[in-house]
C-alpha cells in the first residue's frame, strides 16, 4: 500500500499553486458566506420584535443580502475553479499514464492482462481527478471554519466547544475505516464474466455451458450480498455520525443556555445567532463523509498510477564460495523487446540447489520475460545466464494439444506410465475432477483445452511440468484462479514432491502466502 504522505505529496505537486489556492479561497468564502447568512438572519429575526434602531435593522438586512449573494457567487466561482483544478491535474495524470503505458506495452502476459492493466490505469486516473473536488477541499475548508468558530465560541461555551474537534475527526476517520473492507468478489465475478463472453462458443461446444452458468450465478449472488453488506455498513456509519452530531449540538446548546440563564454572559439574541451558526457548521460537516471515502478510493487508485516499479535486486547476497552449488546464476542481465526500453536491467541473483525461490513484482515488471529468457526463448542483450541441469517449465500461454489427457503427457514424456500421470495429477489437485470423468485419462480435450476451466487448465499444465524431468521447475502463477484451500494443498504437495525428488522450484507469483513459503524471494 502506498504511504499516505507519498500519495498526498505526489497529488499536490500536480496542480499549479495559484489554481489550488484560488479554489480553496473560493470554497472557503462560499462556506463562510453560508454560515454568515444563517447568523445574520438569526439576529434579524430574533431582534426585530425588540424594535432595534433603524440603522441596526438596515445593516442586518444588508448583511443578509450580502451573505446570500456572496454565497451564490462564491459557490459558482468555487465550482468553476475546483473543476479547472481537477481537469488541469487530470491532464498531467493522463500524460504520466501515457508514458507508463508506452514504456510497458506490449505486456508478455498477453492481451487480456494488458487490457485489465490499461483499464486499471484509466479508471484510476479518473478517480484521482475527483480527489481534488471531493477529497481535498472539504476537509481543509471545514478545518479552517472550525478553528474560527471554536475561537469565537470558547469564551462563552468553555471547553465544551472543543468537542467540535473530535467530531470533525470522526466525520473523516469513521467513513475511511469502514472503507477498508473492500468488496472481494468483484474481481472474481469480472473474470468469470469475461470467460462467459469470450469462451462461450468453446463451452457450448464442449457441453460445459450448463455447468458454468451456476458458477456465474453463484458469484453474482455473492457480489450482490457483499454490496448489500457495504451499503448497510455505510448506513450504520452515517447514522452513528448523525447521532454524534445531535449529541454534540445538545451539549453546546446546554452550555450556551447556562450562559444565558445563569451567567448572563449571553442574551437570547446571541443564543439564537450561535445556534444557527452551529447548525450551519454541522451542515458543513456532512460532505466530510463522502470526502473520506473519496480519499480512500483515490489512495487505492494511486496504486496503479503513482507507484513506480521497485529496483531489480536480489533479496539475498551469496558469497563466491557458495556459487559452486548454484543451480542458476544470473549476472548483470539486461533485456528489452524494444530498443532503448529495457524491461530487465543489470539483474543479478543466484538460486542454489534445493533453494525454492519466488519471483515477485508488479505486472509488467518482467517476471514472465525472465522465465522465458532462462528457458532460452530469446537472446539476452547483455549479461549472462548460467544453468546447471535441465529445466521443466509451465509458462503463461502454454499450449495443450487436442486429444486425451494421456496423449498430452505422452507427447511431452514418451513412455510415461499411467501411474506416474495419476501421481502428478493428484499433486496438482486434479484427481478429484478426474474421478468424475467417465473416460478417466482418456478424457478428450478440445483445442488448447478450452473445455476446461481456467483453474483446471492451469493445474493440468502444472502436472505436465512436474512430470517432465528437470532439476529446475519453473511455474508461472500456478495458483491463479484457485480458492485458498486448493492453492494451499497444491503448493504443499508440490514442495513435498520436489524435496523428495531433490528438485528446485522457481515460482512466479502474485500470491503473498505462496511466496512466503519459499526459501528465497526475488523482487523485480
Amino acid at each position: 500500500m502506498i504511504a499516505t504522505q507519498i500519495f498526498l505529496k505526489t497529488l499536490l505537486k500536480l496542480p499549479r499553486p495559484a489554481v489550488l489556492l484560488s479554489s480553496l479561497l473560493a470554497a472557503l468564502a462560499a462556506a463562510g458566506s453560508a454560515i454568515g447568512l444563517m447568523g445574520a438572519a438569526a439576529w434579524l429575526i430574533s431582534s426585530a420584535a425588540l424594535h432595534p434602531p433603524l440603522a441596526a435593522l438596515t445593516l442586518a438586512i444588508t448583511a443578509v443580502r450580502a451573505f446570500g449573494i456572496g454565497r451564490a457567487v462564491f459557490r459558482y466561482l468555487e465550482r468553476y475553479l475546483s473543476h479547472k483544478l481537477a481537469f488541469h491535474s487530470f491532464t498531467k495524470l493522463q500524460l504520466f499514464l501515457y508514458d507508463q503505458a508506452a514504456a510497458a506495452i506490449p505486456l508478455r502476459e498477453g492481451r487480456t492482462a494488458q487490457g485489465h492493466w490499461l483499464q486499471a490505469l484509466t479508471s484510476g486516473c479518473s478517480t484521482l481527478r475527483d480527489f481534488y473536488v471531493r477529497g481535498l477541499l472539504p476537509p481543509v475548508i471545514n478545518l479552517l471554519l472550525l478553528i474560527a468558530i471554536i475561537t469565537g465560541l470558547y469564551p462563552v461555551a468553555g471547553k465544551i466547544a472543543l468537542l467540535l474537534i473530535p467530531l470533525f475527526l470522526l466525520h473523516l476517520l469513521l467513513p475511511y475505516w469502514t472503507s477498508l473492507e473492500p468488496i472481494q468478489s468483484a474481481g472474481t465475478y469480472r473474470t468469470l464474466l469475461d470467460d462467459s463472453i469470450n469462451g462461450r462458443d468453446e463451452l457450448c461446444a464442449a457441453g460445459s455451458w450448463p455447468a458454468f452458468l451456476p458458477q456465474l450465478d453463484q458469484q453474482a449472488n455473492t457480489l450482490k450480498e457483499q454490496q448489500q453488506q457495504e451499503s448497510a455498513r455505510n448506513y450504520r456509519c452515517d447514522l452513528l455520525l448523525q447521532l454524534l452530531d445531535a449529541l454534540v449540538f445538545s451539549l453546546l446548546l446546554a452550555s450556551l443556555a447556562q450562559s444565558v440563564l445563569i451567567d448572563s454572559s449571553l442574551n437570547f439574541i446571541d443564543l439564537s445567532v450561535w445556534l444557527m451558526i452551529l447548525l450551519a457548521e454541522l451542515q458543513e460537516l456532512q460532505p466530510l463523509t463522502a470526502a473520506a471515502r473519496s480519499i480512500y478510493q483515490s489512495r487505492q487508485a494511486a496504486q496503479s498510477i503513482l507507484v513506480q516499479p521497485r529496483p531489480q535486486s536480489p533479496t539475498k547476497n551469496i558469497s563466491h564460495a557458495d556459487r559452486s552449488n548454484s543451480l542458476l546464476t544470473v549476472e548483470q542481465l539486461t533485456f528489452g523487446y524494444h530498443p532503448k526500453i529495457p524491461i530487465l536491467h543489470g539483474l543479478s541473483f543466484h538460486i542454489m540447489r534445493g533453494q525454492h525461490t519466488a519471483l515477485v513484482g508488479d505486472s509488467g515488471s518482467g517476471k514472465t520475460t525472465l522465465a522465458g529468457l532462462i528457458c532460452g526463448f530469446w537472446p539476452i542483450d547483455s549479461g549472462s545466464i548460467q544453468l546447471t541441469g535441465q529445466i521443466s517449465a509451465n509458462l503463461q500461454n502454454a499450449f495443450l494439444f487436442t486429444g486425451t489427457i494421456r496423449d498430452n503427457f505422452q507427447r511431452l514424456i514418451p513412455g510415461i506410465s499411467d501411474a506416474a500421470i495419476l501421481h502428478c495429477l493428484q499433486i496438482s489437485q486434479l484427481s478429484g475432477w478426474l474421478d468424475e470423468q467417465p473416460a478417466g485419462l482418456d478424457t478428450s480435450l478440445a483445442a488448447d483445452a478450452q473445455n476446461l476451466s481456467g483453474g483446471q487448465r492451469s493445474r493440468l499444465l502444472t502436472a505436465l511440468a512436474l512430470a517432465k524431468p528437470g532439476e529446475l521447475l519453473i511455474l508461472d502463477e500456478p495458483t491463479a484462479g484457485l480458492d485458498k484451500k486448493t492453492a494451499s494443498a497444491l503448493l504443499t504437495g508440490l514442495l513435498s514432491e520436489l524435496d523428495e525428488q531433490q528438485r528446485t522450484l522457481l515460482l512466479i507469483t502474485h500470491d503473498s502466502p505462496a511466496a512466503f513459503q519459499m526459501k528465497q524471494v526475488i523482487h523485480l
